[in-house]
């Protein structure tokens, strides 16, 4: 009998501790709150431009036209790579065209949505055979379209994007004149300053 006591006492001081211990604990309450903080160290590598070059679409020499052809190579291969944004500015965004990502402006995005370019990792090369060439329109895409300005100098830049909503730093950035032959632009232009 002495024995069962001292039992059940044990079982009851062990019930009472372990309440305790979830009342002290707060065990069980739901909170939005992650119990440690949840930090994610990932990076996207930054894609890099081989070349911007001027054409010009009409004959027109009172009213010339002009695209660029933008040349690069697919270089990420990233989980959940989904291509790469092109920003494109009237200005220089550093003085060594290399920081960050160009807040001056959204990206170009032809089909209304991002990336600009869509692309897949798994095709990651730098082959000379796998240099993906394209034509850049308009400074800004339709709705609002907006031409590029003879003789008119642009600063040029892509980033690579992930599903996630990851986007690399800025590749370096390229100017180019809105112009085939830079010396027809009049003096003090910006590609004839």
């Amino acid at each position: 009998m002495v024995t069962q006591s001292i039992g059940r006492a044990s079982l009851l001081k062990r019930v009472i501790l372990l309440s305790c211990t979830a009342i002290f604990l707060h065990c069980g309450t739901n909170t939005n709150q992650p119990v440690f903080p949840l930090f994610v160290f990932s990076t996207v590598g930054s894609p890099a431009i081989v070349s911007v070059t001027p054409v010009q679409v009409n004959t027109d020499p009172l009213n010339p036209e002009m695209q660029f052809d933008l040349k690069y190579y697919i270089t990420n291969s990233e989980d959940g790579f989904l291509g790469y944004n092109l920003y494109i500015t009237a200005s220089s965004t550093s003085a060594q065209g290399t920081l960050g990502v160009v807040t001056t402006s959204g990206p170009y995005l032809p089909s209304g949505t991002a990336p600009s370019f869509s692309h897949v990792g798994a095709v990651a090369s730098t082959d000379p055979t796998a240099l993906k060439t394209q034509r850049i329109t308009d400074e800004v895409p339709a709705p609002g379209t907006k031409q590029f300005q003879y003789c008119e100098l642009y600063f040029f830049r892509i980033t690579a994007l992930t599903r996630s909503g990851l986007e690399s730093a800025s590749s370096a950035q390229v100017s180019q004149c809105a112009a085939n032959t830079v010396a027809l632009c009049p003096t003090g232009t910006p590609c004839n300053p």
